[in-house]
């Protein structure tokens, strides 16, 4: 099923035929399915069902890349290259499969994912060797999933395997040929209602590690996923631009209310670099305590210097608040 670009969301009901005949049909995903994403056990709201074409999203951390569906030539490209910086870096990327910067990103992320692919088939290990052949597809290469493969995951705002909107249904294609997933929370054949897309925001940060905006005015689907973030303890990032420019001005907000200002995908991955390999955000069981430790070494170590003060500690530290606030209430979970 597909709609027409051209109608209103609410008017989008007719199915188009053989519109989605490559995307193969979803299948149900609940919680307690195996490899279930586990950080959206703890979000506000979490799902209690997801469809999905694709692989399952496991492993490597996910970092969420959105912006303006209208956006700049200098953002498609930056949201292009960092997706696929981060991807080659074995970093999973999310984002909403919109138009402009959600679309850029996904591309670079396949792209990064194919070249990851490329340079690490020739040193796989000894004992998966012998189970390739030289016609590996990526569909088989991508089961045997490891950190430098990160293939991309979308989540709709639409039912599956309808592809909303119709001009990114080649890059739908793409992500599931990589070995990567399509998400949505909506059952087969929703319409795309206005409604459902600030809904499915949550996800795109609740599954995440850190949610990049590259470029977003203030009132925008972006802003709200940033917000989103926050509330669930995410990192947020943001890309500055012209003072001058309406799709810049949410990143200008973003950054003077302490999201971290970044530039390049190195600034990213710094980040992201004390939040642990499983890329889960603490408070989660298992993993998320592993990827506190780091931090809470660094935290006992201070406040030996400098006593309880979180203003003395986050002027030490360097971190953000939202990482700082982090360590101090994973005090509780050492002997865990």
């Amino acid at each position: 099923m597909e709609w027409s670009d051209s109608l209103p969301p609410e008017r989008r009901c007719k199915s188009t035929a053989g519109s989605s005949s490559s995307i193969e049909d979803p299948r149900q995903w609940i919680p307690s399915c195996h490899q279930w994403l586990e950080p959206l056990r703890w979000i506000a709201r979490p799902p209690q069902k997801l469809w999905i074409c694709g692989n399952k999203p496991v492993g490597p951390p996910i970092i969420a890349i959105v912006g303006s569906r209208k956006a700049s030539v200098a953002g498609l490209r930056l949201a292009f290259q960092l997706a696929a910086e981060l991807s080659r870096s074995g970093f999973r990327i999310v984002s909403g499969l919109a138009l402009g910067i959600d679309a850029a990103a996904l591309e670079g992320a396949v792209l990064g994912c194919e070249q990851a692919k490329r340079s690490a088939t020739p040193t796989l290990t000894p004992t998966l060797t012998p189970t390739l052949t030289p016609t590996l597809t990526p569909s088989m290469a991508s089961s045997f999933a490891s950190p430098s493969y990160a293939p991309p995951l979308a989540l709709l705002g639409n039912g599956l395997p309808a592809i909303y909107p119709a001009k990114n249904r080649p890059l739908a294609r793409r992500i599931l040929q990589c070995g990567g997933a399509l998400i949505s929370e909506y059952p087969p054949g929703a319409a795309p209602r206005p409604h459902h897309f600030p809904h499915r925001n949550r996800l795109i940060s609740g599954c995440s590690v850190a949610v990049v905006v590259v470029e977003a005015t203030v009132r925008s689907g972006s802003m709200g996923t940033a917000r989103h973030a926050l509330d669930q303890g995410c990192e947020v990032c943001a890309v500055p631009g012209s003072v001058e420019s309406a799709s810049h001005q949410g990143c200008h907000l973003l950054i003077r209310d302490g999201a971290h200002l970044v530039t390049c995908a190195r600034d990213i991955i710094e980040v992201c670099a004390g939040l642990g390999v499983a890329g889960c955000r603490a408070g989660i069981e298992g993993t998320a305590r592993q990827g506190l430790s780091a931090d809470l070494r660094r935290l006992e170590r201070e406040r030996k210097l400098h006593g309880d003060d979180l203003c003395r500690l986050h002027e030490v530290t360097g971190w953000s608040p939202i990482r700082l606030l982090r360590a101090w209430s994973g005090r509780g979970v050492r002997s865990v």
